[in-house]
């Protein structure tokens, strides 16, 4: 682990802090909700659900956050218009923590501007997401609906190694990067996503995180839940299937320690093993980076919260 001191932006949305050198803020934990899979979602594309259950998994993902000090961010992800103005709709209801709006395909994404600025919450948005295959119109919404802060998808996909991620961001002689198109859409606040593909390349996209922070400063993480939740031995081998859940928090454990500032981890109700590991983890980070002269940045740090 690298304890030379890489200066991070910290980036504030809705009252939230996200970034910084390792050990001065706690890692940001983004869970999901309404994904293909949620047995409490009845219809997606009317966005029917469970809205008692879903209402319980928010209060106990909250409430592991006010416990251990990670912020916690609710992934709205929506497959259809309709489904996804439900969606926030009841978000706007019970939760006030950030939303990552994070449609299926432009419309839906569109349409989700649309009704958090009708709704009042457009400040809590986190769009999701800036990539190569954005277009001029969804570039063009980002920057009318004034959203300040953005997840940019970094990669190539003729270069997947961790340095093709960052000329990916920066751009190449004539042609230009990812960053090039955040300031098309005004975006302040860009999170930088160093995208996970598979288990293995998890330690790709953690390389790829220093990386970014040493050239452009940006706060960075990735989500590890696009591969862990996808991995075919686990739902096949009994070993891995009892051992799932320590395995996919040791997988997010690891990406802390390469200096991730937030993690898309999979479904919200997986708040229960994630946040405490975690936890533990951003504690230790912190403790080892006092001998560095790094302290935390807030008393709500996990260092201060679980011991």
């Amino acid at each position: 682990m690298a304890w030379h001191r890489i200066p991070v932006k910290v980036f504030e949305i809705s009252g939230m802090k996200i970034g910084g050198s390792l050990g001065e803020l706690p890692t940001v934990l983004i869970g999901s909700l309404f994904y293909s899979r949620q047995i409490e979602v009845r219809n997606h594309q009317r966005g029917e659900f469970d809205r008692v259950r879903t209402a319980e998994i928010i209060r106990e993902a909250k409430s592991l956050s006010e416990r251990t000090g990670n912020p916690l961010v609710l992934d709205i992800m929506g497959y259809y218009p309709e489904a996804m103005k439900n969606y926030l709709r009841f978000i706007a209801d019970v939760a006030d923590c950030p939303i990552l709006l994070d449609g299926s395909d432009t419309q839906t994404r569109l349409e989700g501007l649309e009704e958090a600025e009708r709704l009042g919450i457009r400040s809590r948005l986190i769009y999701d997401a800036i990539s190569p295959d954005t277009s001029d119109e969804e570039l063009a919404a980002l920057k009318d609906h004034r959203i300040e802060s953005a997840v940019v998808m970094a990669y190539d996909k003729s270069d997947f190694t961790p340095e093709g991620r960052v000329r990916a961001l920066k751009g190449e002689k004539d042609k230009g990067g990812l960053l090039r198109l955040v300031e098309r859409a005004d975006v302040a606040r860009p999170l930088i996503d160093t995208v996970v593909l598979d288990v293995p390349s998890i330690i790709l996209a953690g390389e790829a995180i220093r990386l970014v922070h040493e050239t452009f400063g940006y706060p960075t993480g990735c989500s590890p839940a696009n591969a862990t939740y996808e991995w075919k031995r686990s739902k096949m081998d009994s070993t891995w299937k009892r051992g799932f859940d320590s395995c996919d928090a040791s997988a997010n454990v690891a990406l802390q320690l390469m200096g991730a500032n937030f993690l898309i981890y999979g479904p919200l109700k997986a708040a229960k093993y994630v946040f405490p590991a975690c936890a533990m983890a951003d504690a230790m980070i912190a403790y080892q980076a006092r001998k560095h002269g790094i302290k935390p940045l807030t008393k709500d740090h996990p260092i201060y919260k679980i011991f």
